[in-house]
């Protein structure tokens, strides 16, 4: 009976040890397990965050871009406004030309009319004269009249530019506020998953931690009564074999 407790007895303590091995460092290893969790859990809220701040960017530069087109829109409207306060009295004074052209042609018809009629060369000289006076006259007109012309055409073209132009920074824009509005709402979405993550981290943080102190209370407990067993089992094969060897 002796030798089958000793052997029993090694049995327990070999157990013992094991266990006493196992549950050793248990709080370290579940401190990395929980610093592994942990980075993971950081890099979520890390990469949201990331994500959070592209889209800040990206708000940034499409609120500069259509400040830029609001700009130019209104810009490009005053432009217009003083082109069309400016075609209506370029078209008033060439339409004034016209007039003086007209005055000032039959003016010359007279003139060359009287000049067939005249005899003597001094009447013909003073009306030849003012003829010449005349054309001098109806040719500056005519200058006039077609840089006029030219202007009111050039203007009319500038304004349908601008118009076209208008309408292409209001599409620009458009697409703009779109694209504005679509990245609002995927910021306020990744904003949400953001705050989610960082309460599930403060929560994980703190369930871990409670976790990580249990492990470790358990290790110092575990250790201290797989000690305490593995002496006592110690002093019980001691005994049996000093009884052995006073029987033996």
């Amino acid at each position: 009976m002796a030798d089958v407790s000793v052997e029993a007895l090694q049995k327990v303590k070999s157990a013992l040890t094991i266990f006493q091995s196992d549950i050793t460092g248990i709080s370290s290893r579940a401190t990395a397990q929980a610093q592994n969790c942990l980075g993971v859990c950081h890099q979520k809220v890390s990469e949201t965050q990331a994500k959070i701040n592209a889209l800040d960017s990206e708000i940034t530069n499409l609120n500069n871009i259509i400040s830029d087109l609001e700009s130019q829109i209104s810009a490009s409207l005053n432009q217009i406004q003083k082109l069309e306060s400016s075609i209506p009295r370029m078209e008033k004074q060439l339409q004034d030309i016209g007039n003086n052209i007209n005055s000032l042609q039959q003016q010359l018809s007279a003139l060359q009319a009287q000049l067939a009629d005249a005899e003597d060369d001094g009447t013909r000289q003073q009306i030849q004269a003012q003829i010449n006076m005349v054309t001098q006259q109806l040719n500056s007109l005519y200058r006039e009249q077609s840089e006029l012309q030219y202007q009111i055409q050039n203007s009319k073209k500038e304004k349908e530019t601008l118009q076209q132009k208008i309408s292409e920074l209001k599409s620009k824009k458009a697409r703009c506020e779109e694209n504005l509005s679509i990245a609002k709402k995927r910021k306020t979405q990744y904003q949400q998953k953001f705050d989610r993550l960082k309460s599930l981290l403060e929560m994980a943080k703190s369930n871990l931690d409670d976790y990580i102190n249990a492990t470790r209370k358990f290790e110092i407990s575990s250790s201290d009564s797989a000690g305490q067993n593995i002496q006592a089992v110690n002093n019980c094969i001691s005994h049996i074999e000093e009884y052995l060897s006073t029987i033996l």
